[in-house]
């Protein structure tokens, strides 16, 4: 299951509010401000994904800047021009 729908959608509007030199803080920032609820179930999913897990294991999910970080990158790779 998805954490985040419709991810590029969302990446673009964001994307289209930053000045076009950006850091990956400010790409967070603006997210969270625009798509709070999402970044809620993000963080919500995080935490599940921490708690569930058995002594010793890896978490497979990264934390919430760094998923937001990561597709952010997987974006931009699969965008380019």
């Amino acid at each position: 299951m998805a954490v985040l729908h419709r991810k590029e959608e969302k990446i673009e509007v964001v994307l289209s509010k930053l000045p076009k030199e950006y850091t990956d803080k400010e790409f967070v920032d603006m997210f969270v401000q625009l798509y709070s609820k999402d970044w809620g179930k993000i963080k919500a999913n995080y935490i599940k994904h921490s708690q569930d897990k058995e002594p010793g294991t890896v978490i497979i999910m990264p934390k919430p800047e760094l998923y937001l970080k990561s597709i952010l990158e997987t974006y931009l790779e699969n965008n380019k021009k």
